[in-house]
């Protein structure tokens, strides 16, 4: 049988228990046989290399953007032929030497999962403004706390990146009245001019928004598109929202912008190392930040879509 490494335990556990058996079914009745991740962590490129050297792998199934597949990886599996991440970031993937081995990569880009991302990224933006996740651990700990918030119906809301989940995010904006401006490398301007959006520069963008969210790829040209001197231009009364990429912001700079009231808040549902261990956002523990564990997609009808399309994906990639 084919072999096929899950670098994660919780790959179709999230739901019921049918839902695994499932998954595991149509990898077997298709010729695969699973390996799983023994570990509660991300697996690293010497972890892949160990496992391919007792079990020559086909196919690897990537659960976490801090899984390590390198060009080491592709040198070393000789076997291997697909990649196949559950999801759509592919930053801890060496596509050139995936590419250069002759491995596909496949990621669930297809599915509609946008809409749900989009959905977590205004309710992040509701619960910072508002402040609610603060009031609630308050009420919880028997203190009646009523501090004033900040409206987001009527804002100007500014979006970097301007792929389907931005746009599902401005679909929402657009119910709540806000101004949107954009900064895209990609323009449409038919769908500018349809949805009475602005075109802006990055810094006009920033320097403008009351709610800045930002929903492009990590790479290197974004990475640390948002620094010192950005977070500098931001409105002392503006909240960032981040539910892409933890590499896109200079993380040092954020915390720093926080602490010293540089910007009114931070909501993110992105970590540079997850699952997070002291995460120094979280464990200064300050009222204006928002935390989520990278659960954009983490819905019920959304996992099992995307569960399934990444083992076709794998089967269609190697019949």
């Amino acid at each position: 049988m084919k072999k096929v490494l899950i670098t994660s335990k919780a790959f179709g556990s999230q739901l019921d228990g049918g839902h695994r058996k499932e998954l595991i079914t149509f990898f077997q009745e298709n010729g695969w046989h699973l390996i799983w991740n023994p570990a509660d962590r991300a697996m690293s490129a010497s972890d892949i290399i160990n496992t391919d050297t007792e079990h020559p792998l086909d196919a690897i199934v990537v659960y976490s953007s801090s899984d390590e597949i390198n060009k080491e990886v592709f040198a070393h599996c000789r076997n291997l032929k697909v990649v196949a991440r559950h999801g759509v970031g592919i930053e801890n993937i060496d596509t050139a030497a995936a590419q250069k081995a002759g491995v596909q990569v496949k990621t669930t880009a297809e599915m509609p999962g946008h809409e749900t991302v989009a959905d977590l990224t205004f309710a992040l933006m509701l619960s910072v403004a508002r402040k609610v996740t603060i009031i609630d651990s308050q009420l919880r700990a028997n203190n009646w706390y009523r501090p004033i918030s900040s409206d987001v119906w009527g804002k100007t809301l500014s979006v970097i990146g301007l792929g389907r989940i931005g746009k599902a995010v401005i679909k929402r904006a657009q119910g709540f009245g806000m101004k949107i401006l954009v900064h895209t490398s990609h323009p449409d301007l038919d769908y500018f001019a349809e949805n009475n959006i602005t075109l802006c520069s990055k810094d006009e963008c920033i320097a403008k928004a009351d709610f800045l969210t930002l929903h492009c790829s990590l790479n290197e040209e974004t990475r640390g598109l948002i620094g010192v001197r950005e977070l500098s231009l931001m409105k002392p009364t503006a909240y960032l929202i981040n539910t892409a990429r933890a590499g896109l912001v200079n993380q040092d700079a954020l915390l720093a912008a926080i602490k010293n009231k540089q910007i009114a808040g931070v909501a993110t549902d992105v970590f540079d190392i997850e699952p997070v261990v002291d995460d120094p956002l979280i464990k200064e523990n300050l009222d204006s930040v928002v935390a989520t564990a990278h659960v954009g997609s983490y819905t019920f009808d959304s996992i099992k879509r995307m569960d399934f399309l990444v083992a076709e994906n794998i089967v269609r990639a190697v019949s």
